[in-house]
């Protein structure tokens, strides 16, 4: 019985660590679903006010890791990745394997009348498939207020990412 209670307390160890195990998050830049080339800017503006509230959501990291959007930026370069491209969901899975991560945040926007329509959701890597509970959809706003959609974007996938 002595020899297995110093295995038995490593297993409850190895156990507690992975069971609260934050899990590492890449946000990627949103998809130009308009073709608008001068609409671009809004993709990487939308990618970085998202990971930067999900950041203020959980400062301490106790329930994810945000991978830094320079690391992100450097190898979507590399792969020439195109937000305006209709490939780019396609394309983006290639550039997802190389940051080792669980979950991708992502979402695409298109300009209707004067409005952007703009979703946003949680993939799952291993599946390919956004978390189908907590999507941000149809969210409607004007050019100018176009930032407004983040609050609304990161509380409604806040919980697909393990905060309630």
């Amino acid at each position: 019985m002595k020899k297995f209670m110093p295995l038995f307390v490593l297993l409850l160890c190895f156990a507690y660590v992975f069971s609260n195990a934050q899990i590492r998050i890449a946000v990627l830049p949103f998809q130009n679903m308009d073709g608008k080339l001068n609409l671009n800017i809004h993709c990487y503006k939308l990618q970085d006010s998202v990971a930067k509230l999900l950041k203020e959501k959980d400062p301490d990291e106790k329930f994810f890791h945000i991978v830094p959007l320079d690391s992100i930026d450097m190898i979507v370069a590399e792969f020439n990745l195109n937000p305006n491209n209709p490939q780019y969901l396609s394309d983006l899975w290639k550039v997802v394997k190389n940051f080792n991560v669980e979950k991708v945040v992502t979402g695409n926007f298109n300009l209707q009348e004067d409005r952007f329509l703009i979703n946003a959701y949680v993939y799952d890597i291993y599946t390919k498939l956004p978390n189908s509970q907590y999507q941000a959809k149809d969210i409607f706003k004007r050019e100018a207020t176009i930032m407004e959609a983040v609050p609304v974007i990161v509380k409604r996938i806040l919980p697909a990412l393990g905060v309630k």
